[in-house]
């Protein structure tokens, strides 16, 4: 379920002026009144956010009035997790785009450098690192947690889009990953439990008609998976959410709840929204490392994400060696696209 609690003026804000948007009949100086304009035979705007279930012919009407596709992907090299050996050298484990959304392919890959942060260690000196395609590594090496919006609003052709953009990347990735399939309206379940079985894992992403579908407990979704991918032990956990509105019915966990756990335990978030769901609340809740992406509609959202699909399954792990590592704060550099390592 969707509902308007303040939203309008920062979404009309980027529907207005943001992220390449296509306004559609919105101009300027509607901004104020842009929950009251009527689409979808005399429904206002702010009655639709906050409406239980949205007909199919409705959402394409709103695309008009809705932002445009966006996503903050490209030029990315993004670290999907890490582990640090006794000796002190540092494992990455690494995918990216290029400026133009290609993911970086294997040779670009081999390129990879290392050199001291600006100003933290004197001299500028780029380290050759050991680069291991994902293809090439063991399969334990990473979780990923889908946690999946079955509010009334997520028509089942929007669930179907959710099942596809699953299937597509459970289906490329090398045999490296576990997953397991979380499902969230007013309550939460595990569909399918950690497990590291594809056709199992490709039977919990199937959409699922018989869940109960009511409001939106996105933070307790979140929560729910982020407390079981981070007791997993294998060092790169990725969580990858979708929703297509508001936090509006979580009763465990807060927004601050997600957040620090997303930082502590250094979790690659992946937010996918659709419809009302707010830039900023995914942005947020992506954090400074994770990606978001937004399309007006899910329809939209399987071609969109496919980057980011195609990028995890060339992606790679990244030796950096022990008297590199202890330097202090580095940069990671692959084909002109770069990434801050930390210590730990």
């Amino acid at each position: 379920m969707l509902r308007c609690v303040g939203v309008f003026a920062a979404w009309f804000s980027l529907a207005l002026g943001g992220c390449g948007a296509n306004v559609g009949p919105v101009d300027s100086g509607q901004v104020s009144d842009a929950g009251a304009l009527e689409v979808c035979d005399g429904q206002t705007l702010a009655g639709l956010a906050s409406a239980k279930t949205i007909s199919e012919a409705c959402k394409s009407e709103l695309q008009a009035y809705l932002p445009a596709p966006f996503d903050d992907f490209d030029g990315r090299l993004v670290v999907l997790g890490r582990e640090t050996h006794d000796d002190g050298s540092i494992r990455l484990f690494v995918a990216g785009v290029d400026a133009v959304g290609s993911p970086l392919s294997n040779d670009a890959l081999a390129t990879a450098t290392v050199a001291p942060r600006a100003g933290a260690v004197a001299g500028d000196v780029h380290v050759a690192v050991g680069v291991t395609p994902f293809a090439k590594l063991p399969e334990d090496v990473l979780s990923l947690e889908m946690v999946n919006d079955y509010s009334a609003s997520m028509s089942v052709p929007d669930l179907k889009v959710v099942q596809h953009v699953q299937d597509d990347l459970l289906s490329a990735l090398p045999p490296i990953y576990e997953g397991e399939v979380t499902l969230f309206s007013s309550a939460v379940r595990v569909k399918q439990a950690f497990t590291a079985d594809h056709a199992s894992l490709l039977a919990g992403v199937e959409c699922d008609e018989a869940f109960d579908r009511e409001l939106t407990a996105l933070y307790d979704g979140m929560g729910n998976g982020l407390q079981s991918l981070t007791s997993r032990a294998r060092p790169a956990r990725v969580l990858m959410v979708s929703t297509d509105g508001l936090e509006n019915a979580s009763v465990a966990f807060k927004k601050s709840d997600i957040l620090q756990r997303v930082a502590e335990d250094h979790v690659f978030v992946v937010m996918l929204g659709a419809l009302f769901a707010d830039f900023d609340e995914l942005r947020t809740l992506a954090g400074p490392n994770g990606v978001y992406f937004y399309t007006p509609l899910y329809a939209n959202l399987r071609e969109q994400v496919s980057k980011l699909v195609t990028a995890l399954s060339h992606g790679a792990a990244i030796d950096i060696p022990a008297d590199t590592a202890t330097q202090g704060p580095l940069v990671l550099d692959i084909a002109g696209q770069s990434v801050d390592v930390e210590n730990d």
